[in-house]
């Protein structure tokens, strides 16, 4: 059946319309068969328009089922218990970098670097940098019911494509990852790839894009500690209204001139031990 269903209405009978068959003149019998033929040329066109109609409401639900399987929020099963975090849930101890809309845990020996736009001067980015591996940081505002990072990676895949790379879907601990190559140019100037690593976490009012690079891609054990990192961060949203997709920008640590002395001090007395640091990149 299509999506309207065809009623057809007919006439109540009276004793002088019927007429038994052997009253049926010549002429009867051709026009009960011409009745006949249109009546089943009818029916013929009626199953033609619905299966049509059929088809294309099936057409319909499959853009339907695929456009809200692209809008459905993508994480790890354990998000709300391993991270990442939102500002409003139970999360454990660590000592974390306050960016305003993301708190990210630090280890000593890590770098961390602060992407800036030059004109704005807003951070749009912070980046992880451990044992010869990256990892990038952005947070995005998406609405409470929907999410970001299904429709992001088949945009990404498609980008990916059409510059001549290849990128292939994986599924780890952190949900669904894209591993790309693309054409690059080494260090010699000879032509060459560059592989990275996309992962992206969809959380309340919230999505969080993370880019692993160098080490990360090709050592496990290295990309292990950054994936540990990324589940430990803290996203505070914050209240304001915002537009889908939007970029959350970050805020960067204000350090204060006592406490800058003291590292010093501390930094002074343990020369071969390494902390934090911050590099801001514009």
């Amino acid at each position: 059946m299509g999506l309207f269903s065809r009623f057809k209405k007919s006439t109540p009978t009276t004793d002088d319309d019927v007429r038994a068959d052997d009253e049926l003149t010549d002429d009867d019998e051709f026009d009960a068969q011409d009745a006949d033929t249109e009546a089943a040329d009818r029916a013929d066109d009626d199953a033609d328009v619905d299966e049509a109609e059929s088809a294309e409401a099936t057409e319909t639900d499959d853009d339907v089922d695929e456009e809200e399987a692209l809008l459905e929020k993508s994480a790890p099963f354990d998000r709300s218990e391993k991270g990442p975090f939102d500002i409003s849930e139970e999360y454990p101890e660590h000592d974390r970098l306050d960016l305003g809309a993301l708190k990210v845990p630090v280890v000593d020996g890590m770098q961390v670097r602060l992407d800036t736009d030059d004109d704005s001067q807003r951070v749009l980015a912070v980046t992880l940098i451990h044992d010869g591996g990256g990892i990038q940081l952005q947070a995005f505002a998406t609405p409470r019911s929907e999410g970001l990072w299904n429709t992001v990676r088949g945009q990404l895949a498609e980008s990916v494509t059409k510059q001549g790379g290849e990128s292939t879907e994986l599924h780890t601990s952190l949900g669904k990852e894209l591993a790309i190559e693309v054409p690059a140019k080494t260090e010699s100037g000879r032509p060459g790839k560059r592989a990275m690593r996309f992962a992206g976490i969809d959380g309340p009012r919230w999505f969080v894009r993370a880019v692993f690079s160098g080490k990360a891609v090709t050592d496990d054990e290295v990309r292990a500690e950054l994936s540990a990192l990324f589940r430990g961060v803290v996203v505070d949203r914050g209240e304001e209204a915002m537009a889908p997709r939007e970029l959350i920008a970050l805020t960067a640590p204000q350090v204060d001139q006592d406490e800058a002395e003291e590292k010093n001090d501390e930094d002074e007395l343990n020369p071969f031990e390494r902390g934090p640091e911050i590099t801001e990149v514009r």
